[in-house]
């Protein structure tokens, strides 16, 4: 997987951990979607290379980051 996508993946688990630990879970998966997706819209208005699949792997973390405080939860 390119260090990008990597980078990408780990923001989205990041915010999605961080806005779980200190506010909800739910928060921190729809917080790190939607970051995912300014970040690209912000990259498409010519500040950076817009790529969907940089989009993926954010959201992707945040899923990631979501199940990782669901199954800690459970435990």
């Amino acid at each position: 997987m390119p260090i990008d996508k990597q980078a990408h993946f780990l923001a989205g688990t990041t915010i999605c951990l961080s806005f779980a630990l200190f506010v909800s879970p739910i928060l921190g998966l729809i917080t790190a979607i939607v970051l995912g997706a300014v970040k690209e819209l912000w990259d498409g208005m010519g500040h950076g290379t817009k790529d969907i699949w940089d989009f993926v792997a954010t959201a992707l973390g945040g899923v990631v980051g979501f199940v990782l405080i669901l199954i800690s939860e459970v435990l």
